[in-house]
């Protein structure tokens, strides 16, 4: 699965996500900003995105990871 298609797929899981009061704000607004300028596919935005996911929803951030979240 292409990186692209992945962080489509985190993204998804980090807007659906009930619990995104788990993620701190300056982290979700850094999420923001490499949206916004298109680079949450570089690396840097990458991470970034991992990590907000993990924080909020861990179990669909593995599926999403492995490819197979939907």
């Amino acid at each position: 699965m292409k990186r692209r298609e992945i962080v489509e797929q985190l993204f998804e899981v980090l807007m659906s996500s009930v619990n995104s009061n788990a993620v701190p704000p300056q982290l979700g607004w850094r999420v923001f900003e490499k949206f916004y300028s298109q680079e949450i596919y570089d690396d840097e935005g990458f991470r970034l995105l991992v990590k907000a996911c993990r924080m909020c929803e861990p179990e669909k951030t593995a599926l999403a990871l492995k490819g197979v979240f939907k």
